[in-house]
C-alpha cells in the first residue's frame, strides 16, 4: 500500500505542475532556466499550463526555437493575480536557435501572440499595448515581425 501511495504520488505532482522537472529534460538549458527562476519565484508551486512553451522554427534553420508565455503559468499559493502580467499583457520569451545553442531574442510584454506566415516565412504577430506604437494604451496596437538572420525586422501593416 505505501508504495501504491508514492506511485500515485508522483504520478500527480507531475501532472500538477511538477511537470516542469519532466519537461526540461527535452528542451534547451536556457528554456530549462527560465522554468527554474518561475518555479523559485512561486516559491516552488508553480502550475505551467500546455500553452506556456510553444515551439516555431522562426528563423529556417529546422531546428525548434521557443516562445513562452508567462501568461500560463499559475503559481499554486498566494495571490490569484498572475504577477507575471499586467496592463500591457504578459511576458513573453522567446529563444532562437543558432550555432552556439540558443539566445533570447525577444522578452517584452504582449496582450497576445500568434504565428502567421508572408512569403512563405514565419510572421511573430503581436497584439501589444498601445505605447508601443505611439498611442494610448487601450488603443489597438499590432506588430508584425520576421526574422532577418540577426533580429525581428518590422513588417509593414496590413
Amino acid at each position: 500500500m505505501p508504495v501504491r501511495f508514492v506511485v500515485l504520488s508522483l504520478a500527480a505532482m507531475l501532472l500538477a505542475g511538477g511537470g516542469a522537472m519532466a519537461q526540461t529534460a527535452t528542451v534547451p538549458a536556457e528554456v530549462a532556466a527560465v522554468r527554474e527562476a518561475l518555479l523559485e519565484q512561486c516559491g516552488g508551486k508553480a502550475r505551467f499550463k500546455p500553452h506556456f512553451q510553444s515551439e516555431a522554427d522562426l528563423n529556417g534553420d529546422g531546428r525548434p526555437d521557443y516562445l513562452l508565455d508567462y501568461g500560463a503559468v499559475v503559481c499554486v499559493e498566494g495571490s490569484k493575480v498572475n504577477r507575471f502580467c499586467g496592463s500591457g499583457g504578459c511576458t513573453l520569451d522567446i529563444f532562437m536557435s543558432g550555432a552556439d545553442g540558443y539566445r533570447q531574442v525577444y522578452g517584452d510584454n504582449v496582450r497576445s501572440w500568434s504565428i502567421a506566415r508572408a512569403g512563405g516565412k514565419p510572421v511573430l504577430v503581436l497584439n501589444l499595448h498601445g505605447s508601443f506604437c505611439d498611442r494610448a494604451g487601450y488603443q489597438p496596437c499590432h506588430k508584425r515581425l520576421s526574422w532577418d538572420g540577426d533580429d525581428f525586422a518590422e513588417l509593414p501593416p496590413r
